[in-house]
């Protein structure tokens, strides 16, 4: 792998491209999409209560922070999406999310 191939590698991580990416995916719609919080849901509440507690806190972790980032997408990018409060739901959304996390893995016997 040559420095050009590692610059054109690294390049496709600057913010702009990926919310290009993150908007092309069409993420600012999964916190209104009832079909994708209703299977988020169900996957949750199952594996709860079938008793895989890791899989659950992985799965609130990770959909909650998913959750987080598609409402900032929706409220847009630059200035606009922070006055528009998109800041402050990354911020306690991520909370929120790492919280439960790390509650149900750690902290909840069995």
């Amino acid at each position: 792998m040559s420095w050009a191939d590692a610059k054109e590698f690294i390049d496709h991580f600057r913010t702009d491209q990926i919310m290009q990416q993150l908007e092309a995916w069409n993420v600012g719609d999964l916190n209104r999409n009832p079909w994708f919080l209703g299977g988020f849901a169900v996957a949750v509440i199952f594996t709860y209560f079938v008793g895989m507690r890791a899989t659950s806190a992985f799965l609130i972790g990770i959909g909650g922070f998913m959750l987080a980032l598609s409402y900032t997408v929706s409220q847009g990018i630059g200035p606009d999406g922070i006055q528009g409060g998109g800041l402050y739901v990354v911020i306690g959304g991520g909370t929120v999310a790492i919280g439960l996390f790390i509650y149900l893995l750690f902290i909840k016997s069995e």
